[in-house]
């Protein structure tokens, strides 16, 4: 086959492309043969993302009620801390001025 002539260029071209295309794997038709395929799959994608989002948000309300928790005992505690220190200031100057007294005492 020659080349030089335009028609035989175009006609070697033609050729060229139905070889490829017959060559090339045909896809199936997707919507009709696996649609519902796609379909399941995708609710199955979706019920999975779902359940993970159900599962986080309980796992952050645990964690909630965790730091909740956890504030109200600190809370507590902070106010013992706060009433023993306010105690020992008290009997921290009550043992100073018995010391004062004594002092005075026994210096006279």
């Amino acid at each position: 086959m020659s080349i030089d002539g335009s028609n035989n260029v175009t006609t070697f071209e033609t050729d060229m492309r139905e070889t490829l295309r017959a060559k090339k794997p045909r896809l199936p038709d997707v919507t009709r043969e696996t649609g519902t395929d796609y379909s399941a799959l995708v609710s199955g994608i979706s019920a999975q993302s779902v359940r993970e989002i159900d599962h986080l948000i309980a796992g952050l309300q645990g964690l909630r009620q965790k730091l909740t928790s956890d504030s109200d005992r600190l809370y507590h505690q902070i106010v013992q801390h706060a009433g023993l220190s306010q105690s020992v200031l008290e009997l921290t100057k009550i043992v100073s001025d018995g010391m004062t007294s004594v002092g005075k005492s026994s210096g006279v």
